[in-house]
């Protein structure tokens, strides 16, 4: 949607319910702002020899009911501002279901399109390659998103496992089975399951 802040509508959204809620100044003034933010770039070798750059984020709002969990979406118009209200509404996603993780979301603002398959790759290892030292099972595992695939997935967990010396496929989900994925995670993405 053009003109939409996504951050500005989540932190909008966040101060009226915590004024329903009577919510602590203090501790809605914490819950209102990411606790980290990257912004990086990414050189990448193009397949005709020429060196691109490419802008990377991740932000981790919250983690404490548990590691950051959030997508990486590829997409030309990402903002950083995107990428935090996405984090935001992820970490209030996990709380009202329940899920001892905190929200995360990334970005690389690209047209996946417009690249290669190995061109992608190298992109994707180029992002993990920025984020190594901050992401992990039990700090912040990203997933697919927009126009981010199984394969990238793979790519960002093989990246990541050379990096930390050991194979390491909870850093991602979202994986190819045949690379330590889950069976029926697509489908899963699209049912909703209510009990009386």
């Amino acid at each position: 949607m053009a003109g939409v802040n996504e951050f500005e509508m989540a932190q909008k959204q966040f101060d009226r319910v915590a004024g329903l809620l009577h919510l602590d100044p203090q501790i809605a003034e914490v819950l209102r702002w990411p606790l980290r933010e990257f912004t990086f770039r990414i050189p990448v070798r193009m397949d005709d020899g020429t060196l691109k750059v490419f802008t990377g984020f991740r932000v981790q709002h919250n983690d404490a009911r548990g590691p950051h969990k959030g997508g990486l979406r590829f997409h030309p118009a990402e903002t950083l501002d995107t990428v935090r209200g996405l984090s935001m509404w992820m970490t209030w996603k996990c709380a009202v279901a329940d899920i001892p993780l905190g929200g995360g979301k990334g970005g690389v603002i690209v047209d996946p399109a417009t690249l290669s398959i190995d061109e992608k790759e190298r992109l994707c290892r180029g992002w993990v390659q920025q984020m190594w030292k901050n992401i992990g099972p039990r700090q912040d595992v990203p997933a697919p998103d927009v126009y981010t695939t199984p394969q990238m997935m793979s790519w960002m967990m093989d990246e990541y496992s050379k990096l930390v010396g050991q194979y390491t496929p909870g850093v991602v989900t979202g994986k190819p089975i045949e690379g330590g994925g889950s069976e029926g995670r697509t489908e899963a993405t699209g049912y909703v399951s209510f009990t009386l």
